[in-house]
């Protein structure tokens, strides 16, 4: 039997969406080929045991709730939880966090110069630059037919943020990538 690389295994979940109110945008591609009506049962792999050297505890912290929120979403739409040597499915969720940095020039502006008792002198310019560091969080999960195990669908999403993450936040876009699967079958063409 084939085993998945071990890459996806051991690939850090480290994800979380922005406090703010948007949503960031889940993105889908799904393998042309795969019969998604004949998958009943899935198995999650395993979680990664080790966090980032910056934060050694993170997977203590988020394994469980991650995958709560997987077996919950599977099993709202008919899946079962089974053995993964019995499952249709494989799933494997991966996270990755990127630091970035932005830098904003607004260009020239203009201030006003004043001198002694209030005289207007003109004004000077000055360049105004906004540098902020944010991380780049991207969460995949990746849904594998377990007996070719060859990837059937992929979901994900990615947003800018920073601080530390929410488990709340993390169960949500577990569900919003989720939602997207199985993939709507296209529309047969039209008669004419």
């Amino acid at each position: 039997m084939k085993q998945i690389p071990c890459l996806v295994l051991t690939s850090v979940l480290v994800l979380l969406l922005p406090a703010c109110s948007t949503t960031p945008k889940v993105q889908t591609q799904a393998n042309p080929g795969a019969d998604y009506t004949r998958y009943h049962t899935f198995a999650l792999l395993p979680l990664p045991t080790t966090g980032p050297a910056s934060d050694p505890g993170l997977m203590l912290r988020v394994a469980g709730p991650a995958r709560q929120a997987a077996v919950e979403a599977l099993a709202a739409k008919g899946l079962t939880e089974a053995d993964r040597a019995q499952a249709d499915l494989a799933i494997n969720l991966r996270g990755q966090s990127l630091p970035k940095v932005e830098v904003t020039d607004w260009g020239y502006r203009a201030v006003p110069v004043y001198g002694r008792w209030g005289r207007y002198y003109g004004s000077v310019g000055y360049r105004s630059v906004d540098v902020r560091t944010v991380e780049e969080r991207t969460l995949s999960i990746e849904i594998f037919d377990n007996r070719t195990k060859e990837l059937a669908w992929v979901g994900w999403s990615t947003s800018q943020t920073s601080g530390p993450i929410k488990l709340e936040k993390l169960q949500q876009a577990i569900r919003n990538i989720l939602a997207k699967f199985p993939p709507t079958p296209a529309a047969p063409p039209a008669k004419p």
